[in-house]
């Protein structure tokens, strides 16, 4: 699951899951107004789970390159502040009965899921299904299931 937020204030979240094989099986994409990216993974994470929930999925790896989200969601108490309701709302899920592991990865080894991300761009204010991979996102499914990862660019 990823979260990103544009300069100008447009915020997504977009994920996929796949099953052991690294086979798609769903993805999808929100687009918000303004909000945090902090705000924009949170959601990213709520929306995902409920996705493999629906899915019917109940072994469940997630990994996601915010760990601010990560570190927030480990706390074993919310403390009261503008994510405490979402947070909340993850920490639900994770109690059903199924089996989540939640880990943080590096952004170099997540480009399907940052392919996601910025696709949703495209859309309109809301959220999006896709039963089948888009097209761009392909050729980073396969880098990804072969664990590809590319060197981060850092300007000094």
């Amino acid at each position: 699951m990823d979260g990103v937020h544009r300069v100008h204030g447009t915020s997504t979240a977009g994920g996929l899951v796949r099953d052991h094989l690294g086979r798609w099986l769903t993805g999808f994409g929100m687009m918000f107004g303004s909000c945090s990216v902090t705000v924009a993974e949170l959601w990213g994470l709520y929306q995902g789970l409920q996705l493999a929930w629906n899915f019917g999925i109940r072994k469940l790896k997630v990994e996601t390159d915010g760990l601010c989200v990560t570190q927030l969601v480990a706390r074993p108490s919310i403390t009261p502040n503008e994510y405490a309701l979402l947070i909340q709302a993850i920490k639900d899920y994770l109690s059903l009965d199924w089996q989540v592991s939640l880990s943080h990865i590096y952004i170099e080894a997540n480009f399907a899921v940052d392919y996601m991300t910025n696709l949703v761009f495209s859309i309109p204010l809301g959220s999006m299904v896709y039963p089948t991979p888009p097209l761009g996102v392909r050729p980073f499914l396969l880098h990804d299931s072969y664990g590809v990862s590319y060197p981060r660019s850092v300007v000094l």
